[in-house]
């Protein structure tokens, strides 16, 4: 199975926070951009995640398929931003599945939200914390064959999460085979 993951600039902030990064990080600024980059997610991956902020849910949600699913990305902690009287402690997470989940001791039940703190010194604004990057992993149902993709790399912190869930991911698969 082909995924993919996207973090892209989030709409109406990528200039702000990305601009002196990336040539083109004010694309982000316009709705087509994200409409081009869903379209893209649809042809050329079996399943996708995409991470994005609550004030523009209403804008893309529309431009995703009829039956993807928003989940929320929890923050306990979260930066609070000077003269914001209202914080921004949740990110919603819209999935496109593929592959069924089956509900076994081995496969739980994968809920659509995610509590876990934001990342502190990684050096990137918006850099994903493992858990984070998990919980996606699972949600999609991924296994350690799929081939995976981070469309926006930034940090490295999502490939190298994935790194990790699919060394551990075939350390159990490896033990279910081994017996007692």
């Amino acid at each position: 199975m082909k995924a993919a993951y996207a973090d892209p600039p989030y709409l109406g902030l990528a200039e702000k926070f990305y601009g002196h990064l990336h040539q083109d990080a004010a694309d982000y600024d316009r709705p087509e951009t994200h409409r081009a980059l869903i379209e893209r997610m649809n042809d050329e991956f079996d399943c996708w995640a995409m991470s994005l902020h609550s004030p523009a849910l209403h804008t893309i949600l529309p431009m995703c398929p009829p039956d993807v699913r928003v989940a929320a990305w929890v923050k306990p902690f979260a930066s609070f931003k000077p003269n914001v009287t209202r914080a921004f402690a949740w990110e919603p997470v819209i999935f496109n599945f593929v592959r069924a989940r089956k509900r076994t001791r081995e496969q739980q039940t994968w809920r659509d939200f995610v509590s876990e703190p934001i990342t502190m010194r990684r050096g990137f604004t918006g850099a994903k914390p493992d858990a984070f990057c998990f919980w996606v992993f699972e949600g999609l149902n991924l296994e350690p064959n799929d081939e995976f993709h981070d469309l926006f790399p930034g940090s490295g912190a999502v490939q190298e999460a994935w790194l990790k869930w699919r060394s551990r991911a075939c350390s159990e698969q490896f033990d279910l085979l081994s017996p007692p």
